[in-house]
C-alpha cells in the first residue's frame, strides 16, 4: 500500500464533535495506526456557529495527526498552502464533513486528491465531486441519473454519536 493523506474539511462545533470524531475513529480502526502509511489532517473552515474551540477539540482526538484552525482557511483554499506549510503526499482524498460543498472541489484542484462529500440534505457539484455519502436514499432520487452512481447511502452520522460520550467535548468547549 502506498502512503496516503486523508484531509478532512469541517467547520462548526456540531460537525467536529458529531461527524469528525466517529469518522476518524472508524478510519483508524479500519486503516490502522501506522501514521507513515495513513495520515489524517483536519482543516477547519469559518462557521457562524463556531465556538472557537473546534481546533482544540479536533487536536484532542488521538486519531488525528494535524489540525489547521479556521482563521487560516481562506489562504489554504486559494493557494493550497497551510499556515504551517504542511507537506502533502502524492495520493490522498478530501473528505468533506461540514462547510460549503464547493470547498473540497477547489482544494482538490491544488492537491490533486479525489473528493468524498458527506451530505445530509443536498448534494452539489456532482460533475466535480468523485463520491457522495448521503444520509438518505431520497437524495439519490433528486440527482440526474448521470450522477447517481456517485452517491451511496451511508446513513446519519449523528446517530453514531449515541455510542460516544460528548462530556469531554462539552468540557473542552467551555474551558477558559
Amino acid at each position: 500500500m502506498q502512503a496516503i493523506d486523508i484531509l478532512i474539511l469541517s467547520n462548526g462545533p456540531g460537525e467536529v464533535t458529531t461527524w469528525v470524531r466517529p469518522v476518524v475513529q472508524a478510519l483508524r480502526q479500519q486503516l490502522g495506526d501506522d501514521r507513515s502509511m495513513v495520515r489524517i489532517s483536519i482543516v477547519l473552515s469559518p462557521c457562524p456557529n463556531a465556538s472557537g474551540f473546534e481546533a482544540a477539540i479536533a487536536r484532542s482526538y488521538p486519531q488525528v495527526d494535524r489540525v489547521q484552525e479556521a482563521q487560516h482557511f481562506w489562504q489554504f483554499l486559494l493557494s493550497g498552502k497551510t499556515a504551517e506549510n504542511w507537506d502533502w503526499r502524492t495520493r490522498g482524498v478530501i473528505l468533506f464533513l461540514g462547510g460549503d460543498q464547493l470547498f473540497p472541489v477547489l482544494i482538490s484542484r491544488h492537491l490533486g486528491y479525489r473528493t468524498v462529500v458527506y451530505a445530509e440534505w443536498e448534494t452539489r457539484w456532482h460533475r466535480w465531486v468523485d463520491r457522495f455519502g448521503v444520509m438518505k436514499a431520497d437524495l439519490i432520487d433528486r440527482v440526474s441519473p448521470k450522477y447517481t452512481n456517485k452517491l451511496t447511502v451511508v446513513g446519519d452520522l449523528m446517530a453514531e454519536v449515541a455510542s460516544h460520550s460528548l462530556l469531554a467535548d462539552k468540557e473542552q468547549m467551555t474551558k477558559d
